[in-house]
């Protein structure tokens, strides 16, 4: 079995001190355990190289040059750190940890690669079965440059036991560690799943036409753009928003629309307790049917009904003795119906932000208990609800029925108020998919990308009908960005859109242009969509920011800062700068490309007032002061840009190639390639580096054949690949050759998944000289 990277021989390489696996098998039983462990955690199947023949093992004998070609050619190297393990005379040292260590360095990922969430990880993931001398844990940060973290697999006791942890223990409380076979093992599952899938995402060549968020859209100048991350095949997202590395923190854009409230029956607002829930009073039904038999039942409803609410937290009800002191404190009769007005004192004499009447008659040999929710202050109708049923034999399901409906409106309102504002709306009457859909909206925000996909579709699961869970499925597999998970977003883009009747109107134009992406791939009908979404009055900030690098996407930047602005005037209404990281970087950009660098550079200044040092908002200042001519504070700003990479943990190449984007974007040509030029000498087999400096060698015409040469390179190593398909189209139209360029950029368009304007923008200029030669 091969690995899930093309050009790798394994997924992972163990490797272990047969004195360790020699007596009990402890090494045999981790590596049985962790396969199990990894089937349930990833869809594909993961590689493992483990010496299960002896006999093929690597071997002193063995010409290790060419062994490591083949079996140490792997994506996570997983060094089994006892107490023997490190140890510079031992072959696992000698001949698979050093040169591991020192492959890693070389190849096209780095040793140190960016985790989905923004954090920085080795490929060397450490288990560690002792407690280590501290001469041991120096040797291993020596030869790592990077503190040991490893997860441990070691059972300690007070009585000075310090061995390997095995997954039935005798005496498992005794372990001072408080740690659990089982779960380390889950543990250690999930450190792989987060280092191959930060793999896959700089696998995938992510087009920069969107990309503010890390390294800021693309390599941009004169209207032109075109940027490669360092990743091959597969795709971004919808409006080709992309990753990219400055800080070593990989952060894929976070693109939400929020929209009206569907539930609110106008200006009402249910009243809260200080800790957040809504308070709740019930009164007892009358019973309009005539028959005194049934008396009974005006109790049995509310008291049902308060057994039921009162099992959510986020309500607070009162139970019915209260309510019956509070009555008899009005001079009532707990027996007696309870006019409207009295029904509203007794809710604000308990401080209720709302009530509940109702009443219940006969609709011909059926009951129908009918129920009002009532906002206490201003006493205005907030829901009615009605069910029809046998009282005596159907109680139980008429009383859940209805509990349901008002918890769920209920819960909805309070799960709103502590949500953002700018995506509290989803349009559902389940308030446990709500709460799925929260979940998945916060995980979202955070860049937990794959947790936000569960919750989604635990929404669904809760909702069929949830159409906004389906299309943040859509939307979350797209900002992943992967070449698997691209074809997922165009999947549940299409099941959002079957349900797309669900949703109002404004949500309906918005999730046809982002089906326009994927499936017409039509410029003209997404401006269309944007135009209309643009005139929809709607007043949400993360709305107008999709507006805004929609257009971006297109190259329509004096469109694009209108939204940008909207935002502006929302946050200055509401009293407070939005604390949105991507939204300073996208304004920023685009009042770049406008050329209007004087309030590019306010734009950057407010950002970094919410966000000190942050290294997206500091490269935007840098291009700015470059391109202002102010050397003297540029000059400043890099290398405190180049001092935080460097304490983040970007590797030299990534810091050259970010480099050459800067000075690229800031129009200063010969700079950018020339810090091109030693990303390239630094890894000289990194493919996307050979694609950084082609680019701008082609596009900017600085040496068209060298960047061709360079291109021919890449495509031996990923053939097919659409952006190196791209520039080698482009590279032909700038050689004068028309029809070939025309045939290759027609391949990348069918390999590419989604919409690209810059792509297409080469196809019509393409078509166009090919016109004007006949």
């Amino acid at each position: 079995m091969s690995s899930i990277v093309k050009g790798y021989t394994y997924d992972i390489f163990i490797s272990y001190r047969q004195k360790d696996n020699k007596h009990d098998s402890w090494v045999t039983e981790f590596v049985d355990n962790l396969k199990g462990e990894l089937e349930s955690t990833f869809k594909e199947d993961i590689s493992i190289y483990f010496d299960e023949n002896p006999h093929d093992r690597l071997q002193e004998t063995y010409n290790v040059d060419k062994s490591l070609e083949g079996k140490l050619k792997c994506l996570i190297f997983i060094p089994i750190i006892s107490q023997t393990y490190c140890d510079t005379k031992s072959f696992a040292w000698q001949s698979e940890f050093l040169p591991f260590n020192r492959m890693a360095k070389e190849d096209q990922f780095g040793k140190e690669i960016k985790l989905r969430n923004g954090n920085v990880a080795s490929r060397i993931l450490p288990i560690r079965i002792h407690d280590l001398d501290p001469e041991d844990v120096n040797l291993f940060e020596k030869e790592t440059g990077s503190v040991m973290r490893s997860v441990d697999f070691v059972f300690k006791t007070s009585s000075g036991v310090n061995r390997p942890l095995r997954a039935n223990e005798d005496h498992p409380n005794d372990n001072l560690n408080k740690t659990f076979y089982r779960d380390q093992i889950n543990k250690t599952a999930n450190a792989i799943k987060e280092i191959i899938t930060g793999l896959q995402l700089e696998q995938t060549p992510q087009v920069k036409e969107k990309s503010q968020t890390s390294k800021l859209p693309e390599e941009v100048t004169k209207g032109k753009k075109m940027t490669v991350q360092e990743t091959p095949p597969g795709y971004t997202k919808r409006k080709l928003l992309s990753t990219a590395i400055i800080s070593g923190i990989l952060i894929i854009i976070v693109v939400i629309v929020a929209y009206p409230k569907l539930f609110h029956t106008g200006k009402n607002k249910v009243a809260r307790d200080p800790d957040g829930r809504i308070s709740l009073a019930v009164n007892s039904f009358d019973n309009l049917t005539g028959d005194t038999t049934l008396n009974a039942w005006r109790d049995g409803i509310s008291e049902l009904l308060i057994g039921n609410l009162g099992s959510s937290k986020e309500l607070s009800v009162q139970n019915s003795q209260t309510m019956f002191e509070v009555i008899e404190s009005m001079g009532q009769s707990k027996n007696a119906s309870l006019v409207p007005s009295l029904s509203r004192e007794a809710a604000m004499k308990l401080k209720a932000g709302a009530y509940i009447t109702g009443s219940f008659h006969k609709t011909g040999n059926k009951i129908r208990i009918q129920l009002k929710l009532i906002d206490t202050k201003s006493d205005e109708l907030l829901w009615t609800g009605k069910v029809d049923g046998n009282l005596n034999s159907d109680y139980i399901d008429l009383t859940d029925s209805l509990s349901k409906q008002v918890k769920n409106f209920l819960e909805i309102r309070a799960l709103e108020k502590s949500s953002n504002q700018d995506f509290r709306d989803a349009f559902t009457n389940s308030a446990d998919a709500y709460r799925k859909y929260i979940e998945g909206m916060n995980s979202f925000m955070n860049s937990d990308y794959l947790s936000a996909i569960q919750s989604y579709k635990e929404a669904l699961n809760i909702d069929s009908t949830f159409t906004l869970a389906a299309f943040y499925i859509a939307y979350t597999n797209s900002t992943i960005g992967t070449a698997e998970s691209i074809p997922q977003a165009a999947i549940w883009t299409q099941k959002a859109y079957a349900g797309k009747e669900k949703l109002p109107e404004n949500y309906q134009l918005w999730l046809e242009m982002c089906r326009a992406f994927y499936f017409t791939k039509n410029s003209n009908e997404i401006l269309t969509y944007l135009n209309a979404l643009e005139n929809s009055g709607i007043k949400s900030r993360l709305y107008w920011f999709d507006i805004g690098i929609t257009y971006a996407s297109e190259e329509i930047y004096d469109k694009a800062v209108k939204p940008f602005e909207k935002i502006e005037s929302i946050s200055s209404e509401w009293g407070a700068d939005w604390k949105f990281l991507q939204y300073y970087s996208w304004f920023g950009f685009t009042l770049h490309q406008t050329g209007d660098h004087k309030k590019e550079a306010r734009v950057f200044e407010t950002g970094l007032k919410l966000f000190p040092d942050n290294p997206w908002l500091l490269f935007g200042q840098s291009r700015c002061a470059i391109s202002q001519g102010d050397s003297a504070r540029a000059s400043d700003l890099v290398k405190k840009l180049i001092e935080i990479s460097k304490k983040s943990g970007v590797s030299e190449i990534t810091i050259e190639s970010e480099a050459g984007l800067l000075y690229l974007e800031a129009e200063s040509f010969e700079k950018a390639e020339e810090h091109y030029r030693r990303a390239l000498k630094l890894s000289p087999s990194n493919v996307w580096r050979m694609c950084d400096l082609s680019n701008c060698l082609i596009h900017y015409d600085r040496n068209v054949e060298e960047g061709m040469n360079l291109v021919k390179r890449g495509l031996e190593i990923y053939p097919g690949n659409w952006y190196l398909l791209q520039l080698q189209g482009q590279g032909l139209y700038k050689q004068g050759k028309y029809e070939e360029a025309d045939s290759v950029l027609l391949v990348a368009k069918d390999s590419l998944p989604t919409w690209s304007y810059p792509l297409n923008k080469q196809i019509q200029d393409v078509k166009n000289a090919l016109a004007d030669i006949k």
